[in-house]
């Protein structure tokens, strides 16, 4: 499932990496958020590959996090074995898709995501990794990797669209599908696989819709957003959700607890000790996440 808008420079190469996946059967859904360029004209000439289907929002949603639950919501299991996001401007390996359903096949896996290679036009490199070693909350904080990395098992899929159509309030709300896919995945203690491989060009220009965290753009528009309290409102929007999920989980429980609380000093104190024990997988991830909250910005 790709959601595109205004790809007109990449969309191209990218559908081409996709339909080139070897050993795998693929068939390809994209869903237009209302493109003002010539993103459709670049799509048109796939349409004849009957593995291709365009669907266009007769309301544009305004941010590919949207776009993707309403692909979603109207993307049925249909018999297919495993489902995946793409964004409109990387590059896939041929081999992408086929080591990840291998790896969910070997395991008992609900979901999977790799690292990718974030690229730069000046010819510049970085393999972004993720950190696998979980915490009791991290999946409060943060998803797991680049959702344009992310692999599905079909029975997973279809709780996660279940849950979608049934609670649309929950996600209106949020800016990224793919935390909201791994915070389902974890409030239901199912298993996710982190590979360290990459099998993605991570394309970054100026047009990101945030980039990698490795560019110094991408850097401060996450500041932006943290100062602005635009991460706390996510925070609270993803807890709403794991709470829809999984009434009985205590964690859970206890940070949407600590985010009703008035602002104060003493709300401070508990959210870092809340963190201290419990927060981001990654400790510079997480002493980010220390001193926003000090900062009054959660």
């Amino acid at each position: 499932m790709m959601a595109c808008f205004n790809g007109a420079p990449w969309i191209a190469e990218q559908i081409t990496s996709i339909l080139s996946q070897e050993q795998v059967d693929v068939d390809l859904i994209i869903g237009d958020d209302g493109s003002t360029d010539n993103t459709i004209l670049a799509v048109t000439p796939f349409l004849n590959d009957s593995r291709v289907r365009l669907v266009s929002s007769a309301l544009p949603t305004g941010a590919a996090g949207q776009n993707f639950f309403s692909l979603i919501r109207n993307t049925p299991t249909a018999g297919y074995d495993f489902f995946a996001f793409a964004d409109q401007d990387d590059v896939w390996r041929k081999e992408k898709i086929c080591e990840a359903c291998t790896a969910l096949r070997q395991s008992s896996a609900s979901g999977y995501s790799s690292a990718v290679t974030a690229t730069w036009e000046d010819g510049r490199e970085i393999i972004l990794r993720q950190e696998s070693r979980l915490t009791n909350s991290d999946f409060l904080f943060e998803g797991a990797g680049q959702g344009c990395s992310f692999v599905m098992a079909a029975s997973f899929y279809e709780d996660v669209r279940e849950f979608v159509r049934a609670n649309s309030d929950l996600t209106k709300d949020l800016y990224f599908h793919d935390w909201a896919v791994d915070a389902l995945a974890r409030s239901w203690g199912r298993k996710w696989i982190f590979d360290r491989r990459s099998f993605i060009r991570y394309r970054q220009h100026e047009t990101n819709d945030t980039g990698a965290r490795a560019s110094i753009s991408g850097i401060i528009k996450r500041f932006n957003l943290l100062k602005r309290g635009w991460y706390g409102r996510q925070l609270l929007a993803i807890c709403n959700l794991c709470r829809a999920a999984n009434q009985q989980d205590p964690v859970v429980a206890i940070w949407y607890e600590l985010l009703a609380l008035p602002r104060s000093a003493s709300r401070k104190l508990r959210m870092i000790q809340f963190c201290l024990r419990a927060g981001r997988r990654r400790r510079s991830d997480n002493a980010i996440l220390l001193g926003a909250i000090s900062a009054g910005w959660v």
